[in-house]
């Protein structure tokens, strides 16, 4: 009787959670809430996907050529603090080209492999806008992105990302974006 109970609480458990491991339709759902939680652009809902040790690498190659790339790291603090300036953007555009799961053998993590081509306004440094109208250029930014997402909490998070970055600049009247 024992041996039924045990083996009948271990298919509940694989049936309802799969014991803490992920699997590939709940981590691409995953993804899918995050990019949306993004176009929302709202800090709370972006950082609640970020893990307590959650890591930002980036690498920005400037519409300037001649300029070298810049490489960031950002903690999770620094990433929400970040994430905060999203609110002041009206104009803004997320669209995903390519996304990859890898699950790990053990299932605890997976690796994704992400493409994305992101719109928005382009505030020159050195400059304080009046308006989050005031901006000439839309940046278009090609990032190439890979995050290693796990369990905490019983909820799927973003434990890593690092990402490429490639920035182009266009004229503000040339795009039809989304005012938001």
């Amino acid at each position: 009787m024992r041996n039924q109970l045990q083996i009948a609480l271990l298919a509940l458990c694989t049936l309802l959670s799969g014991c803490g491991k992920l699997d590939e339709r709940h981590v691409r759902e995953f993804v899918d809430h995050a990019d949306e939680t993004a176009r929302k652009r709202f800090a709370p809902e972006i950082c609640a996907l970020r893990g307590e040790n959650f890591t930002l690498h980036q690498k920005l190659q400037v519409a300037d050529e001649r300029m070298p790339p810049a490489e960031l790291d950002l903690s999770r603090k620094m990433y929400c603090v970040e994430a905060g300036k999203f609110a002041r953007i009206r104009q803004y555009m997320l669209e995903r080209k390519l996304l990859e799961i890898d699950l790990a053998p053990d299932r605890k993590t997976a690796r994704i492999t992400a493409e994305y081509v992101e719109t928005l306004p382009y505030y020159p440094p050195d400059t304080m806008p009046r308006t989050p109208d005031d901006f000439w250029d839309f940046q278009v930014l090609e990032t190439r992105e890979e995050s290693v997402v796990g369990i905490e909490s019983g909820d799927i998070v973003f434990l890593s990302t690092n990402a490429d970055i490639h920035q182009t600049l266009v004229p503000k009247g040339s795009l039809q974006i989304p005012y938001t």
